[in-house]
């Protein structure tokens, strides 16, 4: 099928249906994987002796460099091989190491298993844009990203409300003696359960088709295009792909600051039990994710109906701009349901963009080089949303707001300041998008 084709239907296919499905699953088990130690914070200062910074660069840095340094490789072997097998061996990969980062016993080693969680998670976003853009048009491709992205804030969701239970119950328990291993601490057990499903989602992945390429040579670029003509594709539109890019990135930024730190925050602040924290931030997630991804897509496709993909643009900053004034409240209420709802908007402002940043890519970007030009671009928003995210908010409060519950405070800087910049960036990139997509490369 053709993305022409498939513009010519009215319904959505067996095919897309089934594509769009095991992709949004693998991707909720990706980011219950990626978030089940923000519910940890407090078990691993308790028994590894932990600052919050070391725990931000295992949430963050651990994950992030690794995800972002080899994304660039596989967005390459993703242009010139099989989507659908590297997308089912990085599942494996990182449901494996996710297992794994339950035998680690210090720092050192839980670091280095979430490692490997980054490296696994880097192939299944690249593999998914490429492939979608294959089998959907314009006037879907924003919908069917928004469905894919939903699968961040139900993993994260899942992971919060199902985890926190999880984590509360075992870590009232006694330590288990494993054989060979021996002693491990009862929260450590978690990995397992949230690991070792994922690879069931793995051989589901490598049962799905692999849709033909549907390659544009109107820019002149050959199928397995090299690296030096990559470059020199993005080095022509630097202006709209840097401001694309960063737009995202502190938007992204914004988001896993505040999904990172606000169950802490509830327990410090609130003294609120982890499995309660848990709940309410869990539906928050829900929440916000199904409104700022689902509705996100929604929404961009009908800017882009109106505006083309610079519409889509103009969506993200001004959803952007929304996502300001929640961040900088948050920290600052009496209530805690009130912080919580708080929580919900910046959450579901800050992921708003995703959908449409995503599609506005795919558009901005020749058939054979989207595996390349996304990996690019997840290198970018993740190198500063997860890899600074966490961290920045933990410096904060670590050595600024160095009270008991400084946390709420260093939330309500990292969040509006991300959102700031994330917006001058939107702001930046909506006259080069405009420009960049009526030229015929962009087709």
């Amino acid at each position: 099928m053709t993305a022409g084709q498939a513009g010519d239907q009215t319904t959505l296919t067996t095919r897309q249906v089934l594509v769009v499905g095991v992709f949004l699953v693998a991707y909720v088990f990706s980011f219950i994987d990626r978030m089940i130690l923000s519910l940890m914070v407090e078990p691993l200062r308790r028994d590894l002796g932990l600052t919050d910074t070391q725990i931000s660069l295992l949430q963050g840095l651990a994950f992030a460099l690794f995800y972002t340094l080899v994304g660039l490789p596989i967005g390459r072997a993703i242009d010139r091989h099989s989507r659908v097998r590297i997308a089912a061996i990085g599942v494996a990969l990182w449901s494996t190491m996710t297992a794994i980062s339950g035998l680690a016993q210090t720092y050192l080693q839980l670091f280095a298993a979430r490692i490997g969680v980054g490296i696994g998670e880097a192939t299944l976003s690249p593999a998914a844009y490429s492939l979608f853009a294959d089998i959907f048009d314009g006037r879907r491709l924003g919908f069917a990203l928004g469905v894919y992205n939903l699968g961040s804030a139900l993993g994260a969701g899942i992971a919060m409300v199902l985890g926190g239970a999880i984590v509360q119950f075992a870590s009232g328990q006694q330590a288990v003696i494993l054989p060979l291993l021996g002693p491990v601490h009862p929260w450590q057990l978690t990995f397992f359960y949230v690991g070792l499903p994922g690879l069931l989602v793995a051989l589901a992945i490598l049962s799905l088709p692999e849709p033909a390429r549907q390659h544009s040579h109107a820019a002149g670029l050959p199928p397995a295009v090299p690296v030096r003509e990559v470059l020199r594709f993005a080095a022509s539109r630097w202006r709209a792909l840097a401001g694309h890019h960063l737009g995202v990135a502190f938007s992204n930024l914004s988001a896993f600051a505040a999904v990172s730190w606000m169950p802490a925050m509830l327990v410090r602040s609130y003294h609120w039990s982890i499995a309660e924290a848990g709940l309410a931030v869990g539906i928050a997630l829900l929440a916000g994710g199904l409104l700022g991804l689902t509705g996100g897509g929604w929404l961009a496709d009908r800017a882009y109906a109106r505006g083309s993909t610079a519409g889509r643009m103009r969506l993200c900053l001004f959803a952007t701009l929304c996502g300001i004034p929640a961040g900088a409240l948050l920290g600052f209420q009496p209530n805690p349901l009130l912080a919580v709802a708080l929580f919900g908007c910046v959450f579901g402002f800050s992921i708003l963009p995703i959908s449409g940043a995503g599609a506005a890519l795919q558009e901005l970007t020749p058939g054979e080089l989207r595996g390349q030009m996304s990996a690019f671009y997840l290198f970018a928003i993740n190198l500063v949303g997860i890899g600074l995210g966490s961290t920045a908010v933990a410096l904060l409060s670590d050595h600024v707001f160095t009270q008991a519950d400084g946390i709420r405070y260093a939330l309500s800087v990292i969040s509006p300041l991300a959102l700031v910049i994330a917006a001058g960036c939107y702001w930046f990139s909506l006259g080069p998008v405009a420009r960049a997509t009526a030229s015929p490369a962009a087709t």
